[in-house]
């Protein structure tokens, strides 16, 4: 079953006392080439380049726009990596980075700081070496991505006893900033698709 939505979580949900905004969910960041201010159809081609990769494989293909050009974001009930190893061996025309997410956040430094430690905590072993990556779209909550990047860094170096590794990093610790919401992961490198 393929889904297709541009815009869908209009709704407030009422919980604890007050009206929370629902998050939009979403395992895998995908970007398209292009200029970041405005579409020129790659999204429509690069959209149908994820069906026709990825819908022979995934029952459930949930592809929603961001308010951001050129960036969409999918849900599948498969494993994001597994996706990612997919679409490395398509023949795409217009996908220029995938990212398997391990989690959706609210944008709010405590929170990615937060969150990012306790997937840390599940992942990564002292000592490990690590980068932090941040792509920032939307200025609302997070104001300055190099200084995300050293709170994150020095969170990891605090709790975890890891340390930065901009060259052969074990871990890549990418945070994607989209407006509202953030998607976080860990990863080992090779799960990070760019495409030229």
């Amino acid at each position: 079953m393929l889904l297709y939505f541009n815009d869908i979580y209009n709704n407030n949900l009422f919980l604890g006392g007050g009206f929370i905004q629902p998050k939009d969910s979403f395992n895998l960041l995908i970007t398209f080439q292009g200029h970041k201010d405005y579409s020129a159809g790659e999204e429509i081609v690069g959209i149908e380049e994820i069906e026709l990769a990825l819908s022979s494989y995934e029952p459930f293909l949930y592809i929603k726009e961001s308010e951001y050009p050129n960036v969409v974001l999918v849900e599948l009930s498969m494993e994001p990596e597994e996706a990612v190893i997919i679409l490395k061996e398509a023949p795409t025309t217009v996908v220029s980075k995938v990212i398997p997410i391990d989690m959706v956040v609210s944008t709010r430094k405590d929170i990615i700081l937060e969150k990012i430690l306790k997937i840390a905590r599940e992942k990564m072993n002292s000592g490990d070496s690590f980068v932090v990556r941040c792509d920032l779209r939307g200025r609302k909550y997070i104001k300055s991505k190099e200084e995300l990047i050293r709170a994150i860094s020095d969170e990891l170096i605090q709790n975890l006893n890891a340390y930065p590794d901009k060259e052969k990093p074990k871990w890549v610790v990418q945070v994607e900033v989209v407006g509202d919401d953030t998607g976080i992961s860990i990863l080992e490198p090779d799960f990070i698709l760019k495409k030229t």
